[in-house]
């Protein structure tokens, strides 16, 4: 009896050994060796035969779910979640944490849906819709949902300034690629302006610089008048000595005159004297009458005479006296000429200098203005620039308007170009004006 009974109570040991393992893992099967026992009814063994089956098949069964479990849960970790767990089992806790799975799967599904749905939205420029921020209620997806939306409303922000920025850059760029254009043209006219302005300027030197030597040349022109004119007055003053020492000559021709004039009146006196001598002599007195007589024809031809180189040196006198008034004021004349001539000179001699001076200046003009004709050619290449720089603006900003004009952003309706910086700066007076 006793090994009977220790028998059996090994065998019950074992069985719940090995259920006992079973249930740690450490077996894949329950085993009951003894059958003996289960063909007698044995009532415990039985029992426990039953309570190894059933353990058997529901971690058989249990073994299913986890399976599905576990493939879920790797899909999901790998980014999948479509996959739902479609096992059952009689674990109501299996269960409810397989429907708890496919309850986050479906949400997780239905989300990342929706938010990859915003984000192709946002890819196409659709920053209209949100992302519901209750779609979780904590935790990183729903600080991802608000950081999504976060960056769409930056976007949008963005988006509005940029919109309004491209908006003014485009009428700016519009304005500023009429003006530079404007400045290319006008640039390109000065250069051709100072290019006449030069060449003019050159001409105007070279005339300078003949009508210099010309100047030069009527100072040595006036300088030798001025020495002919000093002969001149040496010449006039030698020809009043000359009338001078004439009307001396004269004088003393005159008092020469007035002897001979007395001494023919004295003969003429005497011959008849001698013929009255002669009448009173009778015969003997008629020889010396007629010599008388002779003598008094003589003494009238030598008076006519005296009288005739009288009125003649009289006249040439006067003539001599007119010669020299007209000799004195020749000298007055001169003199008058010499000074012109000198104030002349002074006159040339300042119209040489300043003439020096301009020509000095003229040539300063050309420097300075082949100097602005440099620079302003080198504005025109850099006004060219500016207006292919702004030319490729323009095309830019009229880009960028053109591609932010397809985005959809709340708030794009109400954005207009009203007056601008450059607006307000230059059309503000227009405006007070008018």
């Amino acid at each position: 009896m006793f090994s009977i009974k220790n028998n059996k109570q090994d065998l019950l040991l074992e069985a719940l050994d090995n259920i006992e393992m079973y249930i740690n893992d450490d077996l894949n099967k329950i085993n009951i060796k003894d059958n003996t026992y289960r063909k007698k009814n044995h009532l415990i063994m039985n029992k426990i035969i039953k309570i190894s089956e059933l353990i058997q098949s529901k971690q058989n069964e249990d073994l299913l779910i986890y399976g599905e479990i576990m493939l879920c849960t790797e899909k999901l970790s790998d980014g999948f979640t479509e996959d739902r767990i479609t096992k059952t089992t009689s674990n109501n806790k299996l269960n409810y944490i397989a429907k708890s799975i496919n309850n986050m799967s479906e949400k997780l599904q239905k989300s990342l849906y929706t938010i990859d749905k915003r984000l192709e939205e946002y890819s196409n420029q659709n920053f209209l819709n949100s992302i519901d921020e209750n779609m979780f209620r904590g935790g990183d997806l729903k600080k991802l949902t608000l950081g999504i939306n976060s960056l769409k409303e930056e976007i949008t922000q963005q988006l509005k300034t940029t919109y309004r920025t491209s908006l003014v850059l485009q009428k700016e760029s519009a304005r500023l690629l009429e003006n530079s254009t404007q400045l290319s043209t006008s640039t390109t006219q000065q250069v051709a302006s100072l290019e006449e302005v030069s060449a003019a300027s050159e001409e105007i030197s070279t005339t300078t610089s003949s009508n210099t030597e010309l100047v030069i040349q009527m100072s040595k022109y006036a300088q030798t008048v001025k020495e002919s004119i000093t002969k001149g007055m040496d010449l006039a003053s030698q020809t009043v000595k000359s009338i001078d020492d004439i009307n001396e000559s004269t004088n003393a021709v005159q008092d020469a005159i007035t002897i001979i004039d007395q001494i023919a009146f004295q003969t003429n006196i005497l011959s008849l004297n001698a013929a009255v001598e002669a009448a009173t002599a009778g015969e003997a007195g008629k020889g010396f009458s007629i010599v008388a007589q002779e003598v008094r024809n003589l003494a009238n031809k030598s008076a006519q005479a005296a009288k005739d180189i009288k009125t003649l040196v009289e006249s040439s006198s006067q003539k001599a006296n007119v010669g020299k008034n007209a000799a004195d004021g020749m000298i007055n004349e001169y003199n008058n000429l010499n000074s012109n001539i000198n104030e002349t000179d002074k006159l040339i001699t300042q119209v040489v200098k300043a003439s020096k001076e301009q020509k000095n200046e003229i040539m300063l003009i050309n420097n300075t203005i082949s100097q602005i004709d440099s620079l302003t050619q080198k504005n025109a290449s850099i006004a060219e620039n500016v207006k292919n720089i702004s030319m490729q603006m323009n095309n830019i900003a009229n880009k960028n308007v053109e591609i932010i004009s397809k985005s959809q952003f709340k708030g794009k309706e109400n954005l207009k170009i009203r007056d601008t910086p450059f607006d307000n700066k230059y059309n503000g007076k227009e405006k007070r004006k008018a």
